[in-house]
């Protein structure tokens, strides 16, 4: 577990931790306020205690054709505001940039309009 940098939302630290789901391993990048656990009808939600929602997994991008999005691109999200990431078209054939910001909701939020330069 390391320390990435501090929420966008509300200042704690964001840290980085190894998961495994549906037997992949795969980091979840978390605000230390953005807990989850399984509740009595086995739904993964959020605590009683949780005072943030800031979650990332690195497979945020899979749809894409993006395998992971790094420990690496997450600092420079957490420390900009925004990042680039790179992204593929179907089959892996073309390659494109665009940014992307943090969203409350998400995590995270591709801005489809705009042009990475």
């Amino acid at each position: 577990m390391s320390i990435l940098g501090k929420c966008p939302y509300c200042n704690s630290n964001v840290i980085s931790q190894k998961i495994n789901v549906k037997g992949k391993n795969i980091k979840l990048y978390t605000c230390e306020n953005a807990k989850k656990e399984y509740d009595e009808s086995e739904q993964y939600v959020f605590t009683a205690d949780s005072t943030c929602r800031f979650r990332v997994y690195s497979n945020a991008f899979l749809r894409w054709n993006k395998r992971s999005f790094s420990e690496y691109e997450m600092k420079k999200l957490l420390q900009e505001g925004q990042t680039t990431i790179r992204l593929h078209g179907k089959k892996g054939s073309s390659e494109y940039f665009k940014y992307i910001i943090p969203h409350e909701e998400y995590g995270v939020s591709i801005l489809w309009e705009e042009e990475v330069s």
